[in-house]
Formats: structure tokens, C-alpha cells, sequence
């Protein structure tokens, strides 16, 4: 069993999760709809990429590595703390609730010093230009005689890619209120424990779905159409975050009752109904999307 030095395993179970975009089954999902409508051909460069994966923070598989940015990020691989002040931001884009600017949220789209792979690109980032600095290094990756700097490098913009589309997807993390996503409003519902708001939308509107990550999947896939695949493939990642902004916006935040005296929100069945539906379309989204990404950079 691997041990954590104890101020860091405390570190971990105190800290909010501002930056955590779905739970580990909201992010299989997404990958799990994304692997049915990727090109067989990706799919098999996918495959190939990762066996030669030698890192031990998730299996080597395309479902398995969807949550590898949120175990890297909370390594002390590097030392306590390190991977997590390099990569937290990269998980979010922050548009003001009142006020939405994307450059602003993207720390004024600063591109990559030249020559500096995307995995070691500033701290200052958004979800938005991580996505397409790691979707362009995918398409630059040679389909064969890649060095082994290349491909290591290829393999982490793989992973981040496939977890990135799926946090840019999760509504609370296009947006902030002042509140560090929803993290600051306490929330609780009827049959479900308390938490943040935050919270409820990565894992309480998840699990509404199902507990088995496969089987959520398949039902959404199923319910897929020609039209949904057609209109989900338009834009870009920048045109994405602004929906996912506008969905929080309308179905995370505006329907929220009033708070108690000590602040609280306390939401309805309703409330809970809604956001699961809406969670369920942004989970297919993100795997249009995101299957979309790979054929293009694969």
C-alpha cells in the first residue's frame, strides 16, 4: 500500500475540490461515449500510445486514464504540493457570472514559450488553451519514429485531453460567483448528504444517473441521434466554455431558493430532477466532443 507523508494526506482530505470536474464516474462516462464514436483508427492509436504507459497513477486504458489529470495533479510525485500549484487552474475557466470575459478568465490566452511542451506550460492557464495546446501536440505527434521524449510527452496530452473536454463540460467550471465555483455555497437536498454546491454537480446529479459508469453510458449513447452528432460537433473549445457558462447560469444558479440565516441553499427534488437531466446532456456532450478532438488530432 503506498504511503502519503501525513500533513499531505491532510492537506488532501481538508482541501475544497474548486477544481474538481466531475467525479471518477462523470469522467468515464464522458470516455466511454467518446471511445463509440471515435474512428476505429483513433481508437487503435489511443490504445497504442498508452500500453507504453509507465506510470502507475491509473491503468493504461482509455476509460482508466480519464481521471489520470485529477491523481497527477494530487501526486507528490514532484514533491508536496507541486503538481497541484502547476495544473489546478488548468481544470477551469472562470467567467464571471455578471460579467463573463473569456480572455480575462484565460489569463489573456498567453501562449506557450516556444519550444515548451504543454505539460510544462505556465501555472496560469485555462481549461479553454489547455485543451488546444494538448489537442495540437496529439496532431503533431509523429505516426511513427516519435522519440521516446515525444511520445511521453504525447501520452500526458492524451490524458489531459480526455479529462479536460470532460471538466470543461461540468457547468460549474465555466463559471464563478465569487464563490470558487460553487464551493462556497453550502447546499443540501432531500435524501442526499450536505455539500457544496460544487459538489453536487461533480458527483449528487451523477450518481442520479446510475452507479455503473458502463451503464450510464450506454443509455446516453443510445439516445444519441444524427442531429445530436451533427450539432454538438460545431465550434470550438471557446465556443463550448461559453455554453457550459450558460448553463450554469440558467440551471445551477438561477433556480437556487433563497439562503437560510446561515447562508445555506436547501434545493428541491425539483431542483435535483433538472440538474440531473441537464448533467446527462452534458456528459454526451463532452463525449461528441471530445471523440470529435481525436479523430482530428489522431
Amino acid at each position: 500500500m503506498r504511503k502519503f507523508p501525513l500533513l499531505l494526506l491532510l492537506a488532501l482530505v481538508l482541501h475544497s475540490p474548486a477544481s474538481w470536474g466531475w467525479g471518477d464516474e462523470g469522467h468515464e462516462v464522458v470516455a466511454r461515449v467518446a471511445l463509440h464514436f471515435v474512428a476505429p483508427a483513433t481508437r487503435a492509436r489511443m490504445e497504442q500510445l498508452l500500453a507504453g504507459d509507465t506510470d502507475a497513477l491509473t491503468a493504461h486504458d482509455p476509460v482508466s486514464v480519464a481521471v489520470w489529470a485529477d491523481r497527477y495533479r494530487d501526486s507528490p510525485e514532484n514533491g508536496p504540493r507541486v503538481n497541484y500549484h502547476h495544473t489546478h487552474e488548468w481544470h477551469f475557466v472562470d467567467l464571471d457570472l455578471h460579467h463573463p470575459n473569456l480572455a480575462r478568465a484565460c489569463h489573456g490566452h498567453v501562449p506557450l514559450p516556444p519550444g515548451t511542451p504543454a505539460s510544462e506550460g505556465p501555472a496560469n492557464a485555462c481549461v479553454v488553451d489547455k485543451i488546444d495546446q494538448f489537442a495540437a501536440e496529439l496532431h503533431a505527434l509523429p505516426a511513427s519514429g516519435a522519440s521516446p521524449q515525444q511520445l511521453a510527452e504525447g501520452r500526458r496530452a492524451l490524458k489531459f485531453l480526455i479529462h479536460f473536454v470532460g471538466d470543461l463540460h461540468q457547468p460549474l467550471h465555466a463559471i464563478n460567483d465569487h464563490d470558487r465555483g460553487g464551493n462556497d455555497k453550502r447546499v443540501s437536498a432531500p435524501g442526499e448528504r450536505a455539500g457544496t454546491l460544487h459538489q453536487y454537480w461533480d458527483n449528487t446529479l451523477v450518481a442520479r444517473l446510475g452507479p455503473d459508469a458502463g451503464q450510464v453510458a450506454g443509455r446516453l449513447i443510445a439516445r444519441i441521434t444524427p442531429a445530436n452528432l451533427k450539432a454538438w460537433q460545431r465550434g470550438t473549445p471557446r465556443d463550448w466554455a461559453r455554453e457550459s457558462f450558460e448553463t450554469a447560469r440558467a440551471e445551477a444558479y438561477a433556480p437556487l431558493p433563497p439562503p437560510d440565516g446561515r447562508g445555506h441553499y436547501h434545493l428541491s427534488e425539483a431542483y435535483l430532477d433538472q440538474g440531473s437531466n441537464m448533467v446527462a446532456l452534458q456528459l454526451e456532450e463532452a463525449g461528441v466532443r471530445l471523440a470529435l478532438l481525436l479523430d482530428q488530432s489522431l
